[in-house]
């Protein structure tokens, strides 16, 4: 979700679990099989291994939950996906409200979003982001239930490039905190007072976008990140596709960092999955497809065609990508009914 933040967390994220992208290129030729570039052992920032099977790369891509959840959107959003049977299902950040150092409440968050991920059935792919961490107690939370803040892992032919875009994050201050867990808040005891507010805001362009960002909404790589992104690319020069993943959309936002990437990724056949906004848009540079994905549960932040939740399924096929985009009020199951109640 994007609010207005100050202040710094330096150097937060300065020890990852990785291994050398190298080694990790030499122990799977096929590149059929699940290989990602973690230590074994410890916390992973996904729930399981997906299957070597038959069939081309089917995965299902998914906005943010929060902030500002609508209840059961997500929840139901996850059986849904269990009837496509994708090999994986991939987040792009913001699962929890977050924004909070009380770690009882982070935990008691995390486990509502892991009960929800547990009636997928398949695995789920998480990536980090500014609600998931942005202080020393959330970024703890995340080393104890997922690990790394980025990583990559290659499967059926296909690299994954995993980023944190809040490599350092950026807490928000106590005042916008308490403004905005009134919201959460009302919108747990009373969702259609909480929406009617939310909407009113985005009237009132008090809450909307124009299309420009303040000069708090960055985006951040460290030096580190951004080596290790290039190590990473050098290691795996032919992919049949990159999948790059983060979670606010860098190339909207004026990043010099991300223009580095972006540099990086030049020549390569790949896509770019963002979240963050809570608004679809599909734009294409360079032959290359940026996909911002809307939400999953998340509220609105501006009326329009892309205010949606829904699921992008990303199958490759010999010649790339086939997309279909999804909306989980229309995602039914064979009586007609998609279970969802405050989807858009």
């Amino acid at each position: 979700m994007t609010i207005s933040r100050a202040g710094l967390l330096r150097g937060a994220l300065a020890s990852t679990a990785l291994l050398p992208a190298a080694a990790l290129a030499s122990t799977d030729t096929a590149g059929q099989a699940f290989r990602a570039d973690l230590a074994p052992g410890g916390a992973h920032p996904w729930t399981g291994v997906p299957r070597i099977g038959g069939g081309p790369l089917r995965f299902a891509v998914i906005g943010d939950h929060t902030g500002i959840g609508r209840p059961g959107v997500f929840d139901q959003a996850m059986v849904q996906l269990s009837w496509l049977q994708p090999d994986f299902v991939l987040s792009v950040g913001d699962l929890i409200e977050g924004y909070t150092t009380d770690r009882a409440k982070i935990a008691g968050q995390w486990a509502a979003v892991e009960a929800s991920v547990a009636k997928l059935n398949c695995p789920f792919v998480y990536a980090m982001g500014n609600h998931d961490v942005d202080n020393a107690e959330t970024l703890d939370a995340w080393r104890e239930r997922r690990g790394a803040a980025y990583y990559s892992f290659t499967y059926k032919g296909a690299l994954f490039l995993i980023l944190n875009t809040e490599d350092p994050p950026t807490p928000m201050p106590d005042k916008t905190a308490a403004q905005f867990y009134s919201l959460v808040d009302l919108m747990q005891s009373d969702p259609d007072k909480a929406e009617q507010t939310i909407d009113a805001r985005i009237m009132s362009d008090t809450f909307g976008r124009k299309g420009e960002y303040s000069s708090t909404e960055v985006v951040r790589f460290s030096d580190k990140q951004l080596g290790w992104i290039r190590d990473t690319l050098a290691a795996h020069p032919r992919p049949q596709w990159t999948f790059v993943v983060l979670h606010k959309p860098a190339w909207k936002m004026r990043s010099p960092d991300f223009a580095k990437v972006q540099a990086l990724l030049a020549g390569r056949s790949h896509t770019v999955f963002a979240g963050h906004t809570h608004y679809f848009t599909h734009e294409v540079f360079d032959g290359a497809d940026y996909i911002n994905m809307a939400t999953t549960g998340g509220i609105r932040q501006q009326y329009g065609p892309g205010a949606m939740d829904h699921t992008m399924v990303v199958t490759l096929t010999r010649s790339g990508p086939l997309y279909a985009n999804t909306r989980f009020n229309g995602l039914m199951n064979v009586a007609g009914e998609t279970g969802q109640v405050r989807a858009y």
